[in-house]
């Protein structure tokens, strides 16, 4: 189990740091390993062990390799480079299909549909619920601006971030007990800025 986790540490990590990765705000290298630690975080939380969470793990490592190439619909590219990968690796393949399951549940809106999805998509949006909320908010919109031509004024990005939480569901119980409070509070100081733009 360590050595395909390892070469596909090596693998995608040296993908992401080759491209314009390199240089995203949000979705980049960071990312990728907080996402692998947060896989790890939730997964024991609910009593998995490492071997449980190999294909999860797997996943995290590859689920923003599209990337690389694309930013629409990157998570079709990130699903071949991860099948191209694990089967020159001959990865077994019912783990494999676990994996490409748990990438394709990152798309947004999030629809997991088996336990280790609902881990991912956890992973994959954990700073929501976290003091990092704030500081991650402003490198998505920085990012959203810079490379994808996407410019929201403090208004409709403050709305648009309403919408989000408030639709938004934590699929495990790590996600329901511990980080869900602090997205509460965040939202809440969301509604607080929109009352301040509207009645300066």
């Amino acid at each position: 189990m360590e050595t395909i986790i390892r070469k596909t540490k090596i693998h995608c990590i040296g993908l992401l740091l080759r491209s314009r990765c390199g240089s995203l705000p949000f979705h980049n290298v960071g990312h990728t390993v907080e996402v692998y630690e947060n896989v790890l975080k939730i997964g024991m939380y609910g009593g998995r062990n490492l071997e449980d969470l190999e294909p999860v793990l797997l996943a995290a490592l590859f689920h923003d390799t599209g990337y690389t190439t694309v930013f629409k619909g990157h998570e079709d590219m990130s699903v071949i480079e991860a099948n191209h990968f694990l089967a020159a690796n001959k990865y077994p393949v019912p783990q494999t299909v676990s994996v490409i399951g748990c990438i394709n549940a990152t798309k947004m809106p999030q629809q997991p549909k088996m336990p280790l999805e609902n881990i991912i998509c956890d992973a994959d949006l954990f700073h929501l619920g976290t003091g990092s909320f704030w500081k991650k908010n402003n490198m998505l919109r920085t990012e959203l601006a810079k490379f994808q031509g996407l410019n929201y004024s403090i208004s409709d990005w403050n709305t648009l971030n309403i919408k989000f939480l408030e639709n938004h569901r934590f699929c495990t119980s790590y996600g329901v007990d511990i980080l869900e409070p602090v997205k509460q509070e965040h939202l809440k100081e969301l509604k607080s800025n929109r009352e301040k733009i509207q009645h300066p």
